[in-house]
């Protein structure tokens, strides 16, 4: 990651969620007074930005990590106003100094597919920062904190390219995909075949499986075993119901085949998986 964030703290300051107003624009004035971070949230509509890095097209889901020193000129669609949540803030190492903002922090663009979520946790701190109180302040900062080692480690594992830099078809596959896996582990039940995953989302079969692979790391067959295993590990340590219901509820036709795949991917049957669970308190 680009932070050591076990040696680092946020300090929070100014923020807000906002619909911009009619005639809004960022100018360069405003670029020449940022002297901390400031993360920039679009929640709603839509506009533009032009950065050192070139030009962005703002829409919902893109966060910005912008810093002191970079250029930040944006407008918006005057028929789609813009909603923004921002947050300004630094980062202290461990002795409670400031961090020099020539370290290496994230990418300035991502692009963030689960809109709801971002805008939920960042109006969450807005809440809390709205009351009184050293607890309320340091919860809304672990909220924060939280928020940007994900982003973080995001970046990093895509070798540090920001997620606005995907085109939009690549952009478009990996939502997809994402939301498809989410089915998945929701109701393991409603795994379909391949065919029918690749149908529904609109590919060919052996396109769907490469894009699939590209953005999770595995093929769709297997992540949907593992999401059946997962399930079937947790109804036996949580619930009364026989290795046969369960294999049933499962989608198994056959108990036996249900056993076996289990034996192969726990390394362990699955009346003993049960006992060992048992045994132990629920965490």
């Amino acid at each position: 990651m680009f932070v050591d964030w076990p040696s680092t703290r946020v300090k929070l300051s100014s923020g807000g969620r906002v619909r911009c107003e009619p005639g809004w624009r960022l100018e360069e004035s405003w670029s020449k007074r940022l002297f901390d971070y400031d993360l920039w949230f679009v929640w709603a509509g839509h506009g533009q930005m032009r950065t050192h890095q070139g030009l962005v097209h703002l829409r919902p889901g893109i966060c910005l990590w912008m810093r002191p020193g970079g250029l930040y000129l944006a407008e918006q669609d005057l028929h789609d106003r813009l909603g923004v949540s921002f947050r300004h803030f630094s980062l202290l190492d461990a002795r409670g100094a400031l961090r020099p903002y020539a370290a290496p922090v994230p990418p300035i663009l991502n692009d963030v597919a689960d809109v709801n979520f971002v805008d939920g946790v960042l109006s969450r701190v807005n809440e809390l920062l709205r009351s009184s109180g050293e607890q309320a302040e340091a919860i809304a900062a672990q909220l924060f904190t939280g928020l940007l080692m994900d982003l973080d480690a995001r970046a990093s594992r895509r070798g540090g390219a920001g997620e606005a830099d995907e085109s939009a078809t690549d952009r478009r596959h990996r939502q997809t995909v994402l939301a498809l896996a989410q089915r998945i582990d929701e109701s393991p039940l409603e795994a379909q075949s391949v065919a029918e995953l690749a149908r529904k989302a609109g590919y060919s079969p052996d396109h769907f499986a490469r894009i699939f692979r590209k953005v999770l790391g595995q093929a769709p067959r297997e992540y949907a075993l593992r999401a059946r295993i997962d399930r079937a590990r947790q109804l036996l340590a949580e619930t009364d119901l026989s290795v046969s219901e369960i294999a049933f509820a499962l989608g198994y036709k056959d108990v036996y085949f249900f056993s076996r795949q289990f034996r192969q991917k726990t390394g362990t049957t699955a009346s003993a998986y049960r006992r060992g669970a048992a045994a132990q308190p629920l965490l």
